[in-house]
């Protein structure tokens, strides 16, 4: 009669657990929002918009990107903190307005542990470009003309605090100069800027110039692109070194270990594919897939490394 009993209560337990299982719906079950926090057009939506086609064409659900840029990322970003942790909306984003922006703007609606971080995707170089009409024909003519005319040399950048704005900060110290930026929403709306002469020059990502014409006076970084051979790095000059541009996906702190595991599957396997890897390729960017735990880990490491640049360059949030 035990023994009976037993297997009578062990067949309930099973029961039940696989009627609550069949409840819960498959993730994803309806459309997912990935927040674009930048300008549309750039390097960094173009990728955004290829890995949401695959991880639609992976999860079987449409991966929808939506364009909320503005404050140099912390609009995007402060919609996702305040966003339900369910996993139907996302970032696709430079970990910019996470690492950087805590450090540089008051009053945030969010802070660095307000994120789930999913997975890193690509990493971003940035450089600064000039038209070829230019007469910095080298870096040393442009650190030469911001001495002769401190503050009257002008550049583009997405905005305060972002790796394009602090990369020239820390150049321009080095050398001993001061140059005055003009904020974006992104690469993609402070480029037209650059092509009509309106800033001297532009801080950007590489991956936003691909087939543009334009030319390099330096990368940022410590080594030289191989997209970009003849092109110094910066810390060839005595600039401080930076990290690249870290890309990645976000979901908003709290969302639960199933769906962010599906994700992170989902990432592992687009980044890894010849298609996504052909994309990144064509913009100049390097795939440089991190799972979620490594990718927090080095979020953590540039967001400390990122307050440490800032308190240096007598940057103090506004």
């Amino acid at each position: 009669m035990r023994g009976r009993a037993a297997l009578v209560a062990l067949t309930v337990a099973i029961s039940i657990s696989a009627d609550a299982a069949a409840a819960e719906p498959r993730y994803p079950a309806q459309p997912v929002q990935i927040i674009m926090p930048f300008s549309a057009g750039g390097g960094v939506d173009i990728v955004a918009r290829a890995l949401a086609a695959a991880l639609s064409e992976r999860l079987g659900q449409p991966f929808v990107v939506v364009t909320r840029d503005g404050a140099a990322g912390a609009i995007g970003f402060g919609a996702l903190a305040q966003a339900k942790p369910d996993g139907y909306t996302l970032a696709s984003s430079p970990a910019t307005p996470m690492t950087n922006l805590p450090h540089l703007q008051k009053d945030l609606p969010y802070g660095f542990d307000s994120f789930a971080p999913i997975c890193q995707t690509f990493e971003n170089v940035y450089s600064i470009a000039v038209l070829p009409t230019s007469p910095y024909r080298a870096l040393q003519d442009l650190l030469d003309d911001a001495r002769a005319r401190p503050g009257r040399v002008f550049y583009g950048s997405g905005g305060l605090g972002t790796i394009p704005h602090l990369s020239v900060e820390a150049l321009a110290k080095a050398a001993g100069v001061r140059m005055t930026m003009v904020p974006f929403r992104g690469d993609a709306q402070m480029l037209p800027h650059l092509l009509s002469g309106e800033v001297g020059f532009g801080s950007v990502a590489i991956s936003s110039i691909a087939g543009r014409d334009l030319r390099l006076l330096v990368v940022f970084g410590n080594r030289r692109d191989p997209s970009f051979p003849a092109v110094p790095a910066s810390s060839e000059l005595g600039a401080a070194e930076l990290s690249p541009g870290l890309n990645g996906l976000f979901a908003p702190r709290g969302t639960p270990e199933p769906i962010l595991d599906a994700l992170e599957h989902g990432c592992a396997a687009i980044a890894a594919s010849d298609a996504f890897r052909a994309q990144i390729e064509r913009l100049n960017g390097r795939v440089a897939y991190l799972d979620r735990a490594a990718f927090t880990a080095r979020l953590r490491h540039d967001y400390e490394a990122k307050g440490r640049l800032i308190r240096e360059l007598g940057l103090t949030p506004q």
